[in-house]
């Protein structure tokens, strides 16, 4: 009976415990830009992600199905400039497919972690 309290309140002790929360070392993303991201096939989509804690040469930045690997950061691991292609991959052998308009999770993830997913919006060209 005595094991059997001291379960509970250990119990009751581990589900109070706030969450760990992301230490200095961690990948941040704090903006990008542009917001809307429209996508033109044919055209240079790029875009600006600025943060913290890029690597210099091997970030992965992955927005919602696609990840682009061995992307280069400058002014100190605080801003990536990048390209997205005009089509993602549609899987099962199609052929890539135009982005669809909606909100996409963007993160970038190197050695020190993955960051906090970002939601950016692509909008269909007018």
């Amino acid at each position: 009976m005595r094991w059997l309290l001291s379960l509970l309140l250990l119990s009751a002790i581990v589900s109070c415990r706030r969450p760990v929360q992301a230490g200095s070392d961690s990948v941040t993303v704090l903006q990008v830009s542009p917001e809307p991201i429209v996508v033109r096939e044919g055209q240079p989509n790029t875009i600006t992600i600025r943060g913290a804690r890029f690597d210099a040469t091997a970030n992965a930045v992955t927005v919602g199905p696609i990840t682009l690997t061995t992307i280069s950061s400058r002014s100190s691991g605080t801003v990536i400039t990048l390209t997205l292609p005009g089509r993602v991959p549609s899987g099962g052998g199609a052929a890539p497919m135009l982005w669809s308009a909606g909100r996409y999770p963007l993160t970038v993830s190197n050695t020190r972690g993955t960051s906090v997913p970002v939601m950016v919006t692509v909008q269909e060209p007018r």
